[in-house]
């Protein structure tokens, strides 16, 4: 009774996604966002890497190489600033993809409607 249960866990696929990105979300080169305020064209070219780590969250996710990569790590939505920019809004746990900058460290602000804000340190390789 007890042996096929214990074999159904073993055989149960381990990779389940939870969070599937959204197909309505913006596409590359500012991928994963719910509403964009910016040209990227015009936005790459406007915000600089700043001199030296900012003093905030590092986030979980990989450098990317000349991309930002950020996975909002709150369940709800939130306004995206990059270096005081502001770029668009960001779903509950969705993954922004913001293909184009420098290398270098960007300080990525995440502020609901709340008012609640939080700061992010991301590395741009």
């Amino acid at each position: 009774m007890l042996l096929p249960l214990l074999v159904s866990f073993a055989l149960a696929d381990k990779n389940t996604a939870i969070f599937v990105n959204d197909p309505q979300y913006t596409k590359a080169p500012f991928a994963g966002l719910e509403r964009l305020y910016v040209d990227p064209a015009t936005t790459v070219g406007q915000v600089k890497p700043l001199a030296t780590a900012p003093k905030a969250e590092h986030t979980k996710d990989a450098p990317g190489a000349h991309t930002v990569v950020f996975t909002n790590p709150m369940s709800a939505f939130g306004e995206v600033a990059l270096n005081g920019t502001k770029i668009g809004t960001v779903g509950p746990f969705a993954t922004v993809h913001l293909e184009g900058f420098a290398a270098g460290w960007y300080q990525l602000d995440v502020t609901m409607t709340s008012g609640f804000s939080r700061h992010f340190a991301v590395e741009v390789k």
